[in-house]
């Protein structure tokens, strides 16, 4: 079996073949630069797979799936999972959210794949939760008994603020948008927003930045580093409320392409603190266990899972 991977988002499409038990090197193609998916996918096959049959495809997109169909969140592309099939000869083409295969990813992942964040103790068979913002804020559930993947759209619930900084952040996101929603600030977006409304309460001149010069720069900058640790603050706490609402006893795991850039300025145990304080509830969190995941690629640990799933109903 040879099988088209791809993990696309709001800004990289990501793509891989697999051939045999473990995917191959991922080929990185900006959005932007492609006006459809169906451009990038012909890119990628030109590229990995000149000469070969493919005759399946998996592809996990940055947008709720409806009717074999996708419309990404935060890309103009719009995926039919009938249209990749007829224009490539595929005989299959599997559409998935792309935190589902976060989430199928989460068993496959050990040793040095994951950083712990604190102690705790999995259940066994517990449900499983991958968090992760990047261009935007993805929540997915793994409920290990029978091998499921739950995708969700959790990045969007209400932000819960704990002391009158965050107040004031709620507030500034309220009169902008109406609501305040966590992907509003933990993404890409989130974090440059989280910096310039920080120099606006501070009453300080800063120049613009995006999210990879407010990471740049927080090592020199203070509204920077404070952006940097109120993001990380407001995920910790978000992450702890989804544990609760999901009784995720199997593990919290933090995922997503903004979080390696942010493992200098991460304070564990303060994290952890944030993570846990969930009165009257923090014994029952304590026991939670919560990773850093570490691994570069872990959507096509679940991708080839997939595959692997999908080539065997085939056959």
């Amino acid at each position: 079996m040879t099988a088209l991977l791809a993990d696309i988002g709001g800004t990289n499409a990501r793509f891989a073949l697999l051939e045999g038990a473990r995917p191959g090197m991922p080929l990185v193609l900006p959005v932007a630069a492609f006006p459809t998916a169906e451009a990038a996918i012909a890119e990628a096959l030109a590229r990995l797979a000149p000469r070969a049959r493919v005759r399946l495809a998996v592809l996990a997109l940055a947008g709720p799936v409806m009717d074999g169909t996708v419309r990404l969140t935060n890309a103009e592309w719009q995926v039919s999972a009938s249209a990749v099939a007829e224009r490539f000869g595929f005989d299959r083409v599997t559409l998935v959210n792309d935190f589902l295969v976060q989430a199928h990813a989460l068993p496959h992942l050990v040793g040095d794949d994951l950083q712990r964040i604190g102690g705790g103790q999995a259940v066994p068979d517990a449900p499983m939760l991958v968090v992760g913002p990047g261009t935007g804020l993805g929540v997915a559930a793994f409920l290990p008994g029978p091998g499921l993947a739950v995708p969700t759209e959790g990045g969007h619930v209400g932000l819960a603020p704990t002391d009158a900084r965050e107040d004031a952040i709620v507030a500034a996101l309220r009169a902008r948008d109406g609501r305040a929603g966590a992907e509003d600030v933990l993404s890409g977006r989130g974090l440059a927003f989280l910096y310039a409304t920080l120099a606006g309460l501070r009453g300080t001149t800063v120049p613009p930045r995006d999210a990879p010069a407010v990471l740049a720069a927080a090592g020199t900058c203070p509204v920077a580093a404070e952006a940097v640790e109120v993001f990380l603050g407001l995920l910790a706490g978000l992450a702890g409320d989804l544990a609760l609402a999901w009784g995720a006893r199997g593990g919290v795991f933090l995922a997503g392409g903004i979080l390696p850039r942010m493992a200098g300025q991460l304070d564990a145990a303060a994290f952890r603190r944030r993570f846990e304080a969930k009165a009257p509830m923090q014994g029952w969190m304590a026991a939670v266990p919560l990773h850093l995941v570490r691994h570069p690629a872990p959507a096509f640990l679940g991708l080839a899972a997939l595959a692997r799933q999908a080539g065997a109903s085939n056959d």
